[in-house]
């Protein structure tokens, strides 16, 4: 039989135990809310105009690119792809993005972009088909929406 002291102990270890786990659980949770995914595709390199999808707590989302110094790139295609971070909602994706400094915005063959917009985003970006002496400016990028309804946030 157990006595009342051993009884308390292990209910306060069992306490201790989910408290300590909470936080983790917790901190893990918001990690898979906040990132995302993106595929941005400038078809008619020269225009700076394009297309993107991300890809957000297993949904879709079709979003128009403009404003990127793509200049004159002898290649079909190019393609990005990156991580999102910083998602609060969906319509945070929306917006002007801009590097910290010029260098930031700048994607090379074997570099990757970090851009942030005004709501506090963050885009890693690479590309997947760039051409070895071929460089993009991100400043100025901007991603709108194509179609779906943003939340109202």
């Amino acid at each position: 039989m157990m006595h009342k002291a051993d009884i308390t102990r292990l209910s306060l270890k069992a306490i201790l135990v989910a408290l300590i786990m909470l936080p983790i659980s917790a901190s893990i949770q918001v990690l898979a809310e906040e990132e995302a995914r993106i595929h941005i595709t400038f078809s008619k390199p020269g225009y700076g105009n394009g297309s993107a999808y991300l890809f957000y707590q297993g949904q879709k989302y079709g979003l128009g690119v403009g404003g990127a110094k793509t200049g004159r790139i002898w290649a079909s295609t190019i393609d990005l792809i990156g991580t999102v971070s910083n998602l609060r909602n969906v319509a945070d994706i929306l917006g002007t993005y801009n590097g910290a400094d010029p260098e930031a915005a700048l994607v090379r063959r074997a570099r990757t972009a970090r851009l942030k917009n005004a709501k506090g985003v963050v885009l890693e970006i690479r590309a997947v088909n760039l051409g070895r002496w071929s460089t993009l400016d991100l400043s100025g990028m901007t991603l709108k929406n194509v179609g779906w309804q943003p939340s109202s946030e």
